[in-house]
């Protein structure tokens, strides 16, 4: 779990323009939820560690946190709504459904025609989980190799070997149909349904942001001894919260 000394850094740096005196909120979105006295925020309903379902230890996850966190500063309660896609989130967002997102979005161009993005809160990769069985056998004794697999750039030296499972229409898939479009590549409703079809030998790789693989390695240490985290950055993608758009007190 982080620390809660974290998390108030973040709130403070991600909402940095919650921080007006209360007379200029006027036709903010801000002047709604306080006057409301509720903050709804989005969530995405498939995404571990941002968003962690009915959890065992009580941890609701990273976006969960910091969304209580701006809600006691603004003090406000606090409504979670669990989506699954970018455009469920920017469509709520634009009509007043949802206040914001926090959601492990990553930011882009076209995104961000639909909504305004806060600073990065976090910054991950596309990262993935092959099976070693279509790896080289590691070195013995004082056999030295200079191949080592450790970001998905990796795996263009065994091409033939390599298909890949992804959760459809997320930064990750459009990565993999960008970098290794003439590879298989069989994308899912959900990670679960992706993790399932590596672990049934029916890919040799899952792709997920590099957060998503280490929680899933966490939960399921056994893992390790049937796959490789690559978890070296290839590709920098910046987690921001979705705000409205041209709202310039909230997202100032």
């Amino acid at each position: 779990m982080f620390e809660k000394n974290f998390f108030y850094l973040l709130l403070i740096f991600v909402f940095s323009s919650g921080l007006f005196s209360q007379s200029e909120y006027s036709g903010s979105r801000l002047e709604k939820i306080l006057s409301k006295k509720e903050l709804i925020v989005g969530v995405n309903k498939q995404y571990e560690p941002f968003y962690i379902e009915n959890p065992k230890d009580g941890y609701p996850g990273i976006d969960a946190e910091l969304a209580k966190l701006y809600a006691d500063y603004l003090g406000v309660s606090l409504k979670l709504i669990p989506m699954k896609t970018f455009r469920q989130f920017s469509e709520d967002i634009r009509v007043g459904k949802i206040d914001l997102a926090l959601a492990g979005i990553s930011t882009d161009l076209n995104r961000g025609k639909q909504v305004t993005f806060s600073d990065p809160y976090l910054v991950t990769t596309p990262a993935g989980l092959v099976s070693k069985k279509i790896l080289p056998p590691e070195p013995e004794g004082n056999i030295v190799t200079s191949r080592r697999f450790i970001s998905l750039n990796d795996l263009f030296t065994l091409s033939g070997l390599v298909s890949f499972s992804v959760r459809s229409n997320t930064t990750n898939h459009i990565y993999l149909q960008k970098k290794f479009s003439k590879l298989p590549i069989y994308s899912y409703l959900s990670d679960s349904i992706a993790v399932d079809n590596l672990i049934s030998n029916n890919v040799t790789c899952f792709v997920a942001d590099s957060f998503f693989i280490l929680t899933l390695l966490q939960k399921n240490p056994s893992l390790r001894a049937n796959y490789l985290p690559l978890l070296g950055t290839v590709q920098e993608e910046n987690i921001s919260a979705a705000l409205p758009q041209n709202d310039l007190i909230f997202c100032g």
